[in-house]
């Protein structure tokens, strides 16, 4: 468990320095996103039309990427990344604390309906602060932001799910230790990134 958390933390402080180091470095997120595509391209059992499909999800989501670093530079893309973190934490807690109700007991069984409300609440609650009153970035764009990661996170954590299970395997690759490879360490941000992006195009927030 020790082991497992010190690699999170590395992970994320690795992650906020390519978004934020320099000018060109966020772009080495479409080096990750490889990873997840030729994860994709290796996982067995995915019907043909499955594995397409995935591979247009990875793309779309690459595109989001660009346009978010194009449009806000790595600190939106940073922004997403911390949102998704909030919410994954905070369903944890939610579910260790208050978790009775399962929510996808094939795909996750130890996601519950009140760990994903608790991931909900503080996700758009803590971002809302962090964003709006620390960064001072707009009400309009704070509650996008918010509240589309916290919706489309644990949408992204499931779908990754059924992808794996759908391969009949744990984990995706072994990119991180104790945290599974590429797609498990981006699943949420796959869709986060590009309902986000879909959205702020939609109401012209940028």
């Amino acid at each position: 468990m020790m082991q497992r958390s010190i690699w999170g933390i590395l992970y994320a402080l690795v992650i906020a320095f390519v978004c934020t180091a320099f000018p060109w470095s966020p772009g080495l997120l479409f080096l990750l996103l490889l990873g997840v595509a030729l994860e994709a391209l290796r996982l067995p059992g995915l019907s043909p039309k499955l594995r397409a499909a995935t591979l247009l999800y990875i793309f779309a989501s690459a595109l989001a990427t660009g346009w978010l670093w194009g449009m806000g530079g790595g600190d939106s893309l940073l922004a997403v990344f911390v949102l998704i973190w909030l919410s994954d934490s905070m369903a944890y807690a939610g579910g260790r604390l208050f978790g009775k109700t399962l929510m996808a007991p094939i795909l996750s069984p130890k996601k519950t309906w009140e760990g994903l409300i608790t991931g909900l609440i503080f996700t758009v609650g803590i971002g809302y602060a962090l964003l709006h009153y620390a960064l001072d970035v707009s009400l309009k764009l704070t509650l996008i932001m918010t509240v589309s990661v916290a919706v489309t996170a644990p949408i992204g954590d499931l779908i990754g799910s059924y992808l794996k299970r759908q391969a009949g395997v744990k984990d995706s690759g072994v990119f991180l230790p104790g945290h599974g490879g590429f797609l498990d360490r981006l699943d949420s941000f796959l869709l986060s990134s590009t309902v986000l992006v879909l959205l702020l195009i939609a109401m012209q927030t940028f």
